[in-house]
């Protein structure tokens, strides 16, 4: 709180108010967000979270921490229009969260007061000259109920031409007794003065009136600060994977060019540069690096099994990183490892150190999936930002292939984490791009599916089992993989998906998927081979469904008659391994030291498959 008595004090030393040198014309200020997001990294350098906390739920209190021109900024740069001819702006706000910069801007109290939402609306009015008109924001925390309106009429009482409000979520309508203080609802305003019945009213969406604060939900501060210079890398299959990557990385809002050098390892001579796109990515929270940018490079026209070099950067001659090297899938190889993890979520740092002992040990491995829940919280930034970075060294260089949680989902949906990877584009239509795809490696078929989707809505389950059916019933590879979060069957001791197994197990057995890669009950567990719900002799009658968890949060388990192999408080990696000319599959599940806690092998001859070794775990 010192923090903030501090810089109360300054402000009143400095005066609050704007100067009184001439100011900016309004054109020409950054807009309010621009401006909140200067101000959130200004203020991020000297104070804690807790006062920062403060300052985004306190309107006062913040107004109080702004420099004359970022004050300047917030009171005329939020909403812009032009007007033709001289007139006279009349603003109505509920009563309760009357606008500060109506002071600024030297508005004075007009006769009339409006019946709106919540109670009474007065009014204020002052004459604008032809041009631009700069009005402030709504409010600098939740308190106001509702959104102020505008009244724009001719000095004279005649009609006044409005224009500039194609790009702002405002809308102009005709004011009269009973019209909606919002472009989007029934908030009726009514005892209107004669003065203002006839004129031009302005009104935004409902949703605007918090569109102003510091911080849309709980405030942060970032550890890892986007900067021009690349980071967050990760390396995803395209379409094919023998002939496709799909390249991401993060840098600073300031980097607006995108693009890839690229040739074969190690002496890349004849490397092409393929351009890219790039987005900013807005999450107002993140007060000490709000704005960021995610950039992205696809690539084909690759030589299968061939290991690549490459360089990420903006284009320019001196902008380039440092050379990294990623494989593309092999077309028909002897043998190949692809790895599949669980949850990371909680305790990334050790997932990091596992996951980097899973690239030291197994550094051919082609492909990384993770089966969900990358980390705790979803849509908050600084959760993506430390996974990253506990990744950083392994993502450069092997593909990495996940799927949706449940804790990717939380407040908003998978908006980050659509944001972050680009995944295959061949799901069911009606699915967002990247949350169901499928792929083949090598001889391995590879669907994810989007469980989270599908458990809290039966449609969504039945599309996705609709798509998969008619891919494995195309697909010729010699093994097939499925990947989702919600285990069929449950290592947890409360939680069970029956509808979820009735809708997908069917067409898991129609087309004898081999296995059933899982996360979120954070205990491991490795099933007997499973049909029709029954336990089945061998891996020719049936599939073998796995849960695993790679981070450091733990449950216990409760033993089933479905259970090969379970124990908790492990966090493990494992390695699915094909060799034989495809013919055979040796599992193992390994912990941070390199102990082998599980395995098993299927074999595929001539006959039909059998499960020909089953080892119990190391104790």
């Amino acid at each position: 709180m010192d923090g903030i008595r501090r810089t109360i004090a300054l402000a009143l030393l400095l005066g609050a108010l704007p100067a009184c040198s001439p100011r900016r014309p309004v054109e020409s200020l950054p807009d309010a967000r621009t401006t909140l997001a200067d101000v959130g990294r200004r203020l991020s350098r000297s104070h804690s979270l807790d006062d920062l906390a403060v300052l985004a739920s306190r309107g006062d209190r913040l107004l109080a921490a702004l420099t004359r021109a970022e004050r300047d900024a917030l009171a005329r740069g939020y909403f812009r229009f032009r007007i033709d001819r001289d007139a006279e702006v009349t603003v109505a706000a509920p009563g309760a969260s009357v606008p500060f910069w109506l002071k600024d801007q030297v508005f004075e109290r007009a006769p009339g007061v409006l019946h709106g939402p919540g109670g009474d609306w007065p009014t204020y009015r002052r004459t604008f000259h032809a041009g631009w008109v700069g009005l402030g924001v709504n409010g600098l925390d939740r308190r106001p109920a509702a959104h102020y309106v505008v009244f724009v009429r001719g000095v004279d009482g005649t009609s006044v031409a409005v224009t500039g409000l194609d790009q702002q979520p405002w809308e102009a309508v005709v004011a009269q007794e009973g019209v909606s203080a919002t472009s989007d609802g029934e908030r009726a305003l009514r005892g209107f003065p004669p003065t203002l019945l006839g004129t031009a009213l302005l009104h935004p969406a409902h949703d605007q009136r918090h569109a102003t604060l510091l911080a849309t939900g709980k405030v942060w501060k970032t550890h890892v600060v986007s900067r021009p210079q690349p980071d967050q890398v990760v390396v995803s299959f395209g379409q094919d994977p023998r002939s496709a990557l799909s390249f991401g990385w993060r840098t600073d809002a300031s980097v607006t060019k995108t693009a890839l050098r690229i040739g074969p390892a190690p002496n890349p001579a004849t490397a092409r540069v393929v351009p890219g796109d790039s987005r900013v990515l807005a999450t107002p929270s993140v007060l000490n690096d709000p704005v960021t940018r995610r950039h992205r490079v696809d690539v084909d026209g690759l030589r299968p099994g061939t290991a690549y070099s490459y360089a990420l950067g903006d284009g320019s001659a001196g902008g380039w990183t440092a050379w990294h090297t990623v494989r593309t899938a092999p077309s028909h190889p002897d043998r190949y490892t692809l790895l599949y993890l669980g949850d990371a979520q909680c305790g990334l740092e050790g997932w990091g150190k596992l996951l980097e002992a899973a690239h030291r040990r197994h550094p051919d491995a082609g492909a990384i999936l993770l089966a969900g829940d990358l980390v705790d919280r979803g849509n908050e930034r600084t959760n993506w930002d430390h996974f990253f970075l506990r990744a950083q060294g392994v993502f450069e260089s092997v593909p990495f292939m996940p799927c949706a949680g449940n804790h990717e989902y939380l407040d908003r949906g998978p908006l980050l984490y659509r944001s972050f990877f680009r995944l295959p584009a061949n799901g069911p239509e009606g699915i967002a791009r990247g949350l169901v795809y499928s792929f083949e490696y090598a001889d391995a078929f590879i669907a994810v599916l989007d469980s989270t989707a599908a458990v809290s809505d039966a449609s969504s389950a039945r599309l996705q089992a609709d798509w998969l059916d008619a891919a494995l019933t195309r697909t010729r590879a010699t093994w097939k993989l499925v990947m989702f979060h919600h285990p069929l069957y449950a290592s947890h001791p409360s939680r069970e998906y029956p509808k979820l197994r009735d809708a997908w197990v069917p067409l898991f057995d129609k087309h004898h998927v081999d296995l059933v890669l899982q996360g979120h009950d954070h205990a491991y567990l490795r099933t007997y081979p499973m049909r029709a719900d029954e336990r089945v002799d061998s891996a020719a009658d049936g599939t073998t469904y796995l849960v695993s968890v790679s981070g450091e949060k733990f449950v216990d388990q409760t033993p089933r008659d479905y259970g090969a192999v379970g124990f908790t408080n492990v966090a493990t990696y494992q390695t699915i391994d094909v060799e034989g000319a495809g013919k055979r599959l040796t599992y193992r599940a390994w912990d941070r030291e390199g102990r082998q806690r599980d395995s098993f092998v299927i074999e595929k001859a001539q006959r039909p498959a059998r499960l020909a070794r089953q080892d119990r775990p190391s104790r």
